[in-house]
């Protein structure tokens, strides 16, 4: 259930003496009570609204385990990739971003029902719930636990790896269509960033780019290049050796 005050629970449990479990992010509070019921606050409101879609996730990828068993995730790939031999500063570069890309991959795989993924893009706003829904899959928790108010230990609930697959899967299988197109566009290739992937601008790269992405059942659009400082940092990094992504 979610809450509006989580701090004036964790106070009356600590008060009274009672025990309960409490895990803490930045923005997210996870509060379980003694008979195990489970309260939730989020300092986002729009976040909060979107707490659904992790109930509707995890119901989906049980039933998909349960009806096909493990996954082995597609081989491992960078998720960001740059051709240290592209000149950026003499080419009119240009970028093509993958609509939805990992909530797109998911539903393409059959890992999430029709009713989440139309859910999920029910709102424009609910981006950060829909990255945060699978990137959470199957990731260790660790819990304070207090007993009569008084903290006594923390308890770590281990990383699930068959749920770590799957999410990898989905990263991986969206970065290789990244890769496919960076093959295809040969010395015109500059970068790609996840979802986005930047090369010189001429109509037939744009359509080659775009035609392999719908190929796959995807969707995806314009992205207007602009060689940022955060960008910059990374191609010295890249060419470094030392990519940190």
């Amino acid at each position: 259930m979610e809450v509006k005050a989580i701090e004036i629970y964790i106070k009356n449990y600590t008060t009274l003496k009672r025990d309960f479990k409490i895990r803490k992010s930045k923005n997210y509070v996870e509060f379980v009570t003694d008979n195990g019921r489970r309260l939730f606050y989020n300092k986002s409101t729009t976040f909060s609204k979107g707490l659904f879609l992790f109930r509707m996730i995890n119901s989906d990828i049980k039933k998909f385990i349960e009806d096909n068993g493990s996954v082995e995730p597609y081989q491992d790939l960078p998720v960001n990739y740059y051709n240290k031999n592209y000149d950026v500063t003499t080419n009119k570069t240009i970028g093509i971003d993958i609509n939805n890309a990992y909530w797109s991959v998911a539903y393409l795989k059959g890992y999430i029902s029709d009713k989440t993924y139309k859910r999920g893009l029910s709102n424009k706003d609910l981006k950060s719930v829909r990255l945060s829904t699978l990137s959470s899959l199957g990731k260790e928790k660790v819990y304070k636990v207090y007993e009569k108010g008084i903290y006594k230990h923390d308890e770590v609930h281990k990383y699930n790896k068959t749920l770590q697959d799957i999410y990898n899967d989905i990263r991986f299988c969206t970065y290789a269509v990244m890769y496919e197109c960076a093959e295809l566009l040969q010395d015109d290739f500059y970068c790609w960033k996840t979802d986005c992937i930047n090369f010189k601008d001429t109509p037939k790269n744009r359509e080659v780019v775009k035609e392999l992405i719908e190929s796959y059942g995807l969707e995806c659009k314009i992205e207007e290049f602009k060689i940022s400082k955060r960008l910059q940092k990374f191609n010295s990094n890249f060419e470094k050796g030392v990519d940190k992504s």
